[in-house]
Order: structure tokens, then sequence, then C-alpha cells
């Protein structure tokens, strides 16, 4: 049964009875359990601790004991019917989806996109404008050449005078970014889409698409998986850039 906006998540009384568990149980106990070993403890199934990680936004089960040692029991400290909690589930929910979707040689590949372009183009439908324009100002920062706008009408002036040494990025799905990434393509343009767009695509970072309000960070969360993942494999070419631009800043601050 969909649950219906305004209405508290429910929560099956084995759900409820592994969250309290979790919740009274320390983080070193916790992550020397094995999946079979917390179930019994809880006398619940298998199947309900994984149902139980991935609605918390873990992939499974490793992942979970993983954050637990990293973050420890941040995600639990809300009530489970929760306004807040809700909230939070849906999101990292979204970024789960994300993350499971990625794999090495696509990222690989959005570097090499990124690193072989003279400039860079980041546009979006207006709900994921501000990922677009934070992209934007990243590359930026790393000594990238990059630009965005928001005109409709002058993206369609811009892309033609554009070529294959040129990259264009989209960010998130929609008939504007698929219409930018057509005319791109017809004019030579390579194309990186993150979040959605990937039939004209060169390479797309995506994610498996949920109905949730989640769903609008994942361009944001894509693009700063692409910046930090380039600064982290190629130290030597974003290292310089990055610190001018944290010098540029203090000098202009004062």
């Amino acid at each position: 049964m969909e649950k219906r906006a305004g209405e508290k998540a429910v929560l099956s009384p084995a759900m409820k009875r592994l969250g309290e568990y979790l919740k009274r149980t320390d983080e070193r106990t916790l992550i020397g359990l094995s999946i079979t070993q917390l179930a019994e403890a809880v006398g619940v199934s298998e199947a309900t601790v994984l149902r139980f990680c991935r609605q918390n936004g873990f992939q499974g089960y490793s992942d979970f004991r993983v954050s637990l040692a990293r973050e420890g029991k941040v995600w639990l400290r809300e009530e489970p019917n929760d306004f807040l909690y809700e909230i939070q589930t849906e999101y990292l929910a979204a970024l789960g989806r994300c993350r499971a979707k990625l794999d090495g040689a696509t990222i690989r590949r959005a570097y090499e996109l990124i690193l072989s372009a003279d400039k860079v183009y980041c546009f979006a439908a207006p709900e994921n404008a501000a990922a677009a324009f934070w992209l934007k100002d990243r590359l930026l920062e790393m000594g990238v050449f990059a630009v965005t706008e928001e005109d409709v009408r002058f993206r369609n002036i811009v892309i033609p005078a554009c070529g294959e040494k040129d990259l264009l990025v989209t960010l998130g799905g929609g008939g504007e970014t698929a219409r930018a990434a057509e005319l791109a393509r017809a004019h030579g343009m390579k194309i990186l889409a993150l979040g959605g767009g990937e039939r004209y695509a060169d390479c797309a970072l995506t994610a498996a698409r949920g109905e949730d309000r989640g769903e609008r960070y994942v361009p944001l969360f894509l693009a700063e998986i692409l910046c930090a993942g380039l600064c982290r494999a190629f130290p030597e070419r974003f290292d310089v850039a990055l610190a001018k631009s944290a010098c540029a800043v203090l000098d202009i601050n004062g």
C-alpha cells in the first residue's frame, strides 16, 4: 500500500523490534555481528535485516556495518515515525540507489571527458539548476573552463558555436536537457549525463530511479562524486588550481 502525503511511516513489529535492538546495543557489539547473528539475536529473519538496511539508504548489511564503524548510529537518533526521519530515509535511499549503479569504468570515462575538454557547458532543467551552477563553480575552482546558462534560447545559440573538443554535461533528465543533448550531438560535442539523459550521452553516471523527494539531490551527488574523484585521482593537476582559487577568495574577503 502506498503511503499518502502527510501520513507517518508504518513499521512492522519485526522492523520496530530490530530498530529498538539497534538503538540499545553499542556499536562495537553490532559491528561484530554477522547478519545471521543479528537476526537471531532480535528474533527476526535475515530478509527483515536487509530490508531495514535498504530502507535506511544502505546497499546491504556490509554497507550498514561499514557506516556503523565510521559514523556510529547517527541515522537512528530520530524516532522511526518522526517527520525528519522520513525525509532522511528518502534521501539516504536515493543516494544508496545512486551509488549502487556506479562502477569504476564509467567514472574513469567521465574523468577522460572532463580532462580532454576545452570547455565544459553544464546544462540542466530548472529543478536541477542549482546542481548545474554548483558543478560549474567547482570546475572553475579546479582550473577547468566551465559555464552554465539557464536561458534555453541562449543555450540554443551557444551550442552551435561548440565542437568536438567541447563537452556538454547534462544534470538530470527532462525535455530541455534532452533537446540540449540532441543539439550538442548534432554539432559534434561530447556529452556526459549525470542522473538522467542517457540517450545521447557518451558516458552516463546514473541511478536507479525512485519516486521519493531524495531524487532531486542525485545530480548534485553525482557532480560531487565526479569533482572529488578527479581531485583525488589527479592531484598534480588540480591541487595548484584549487590553492589559487582559495587564495583568490581570501583576497576578495580581505
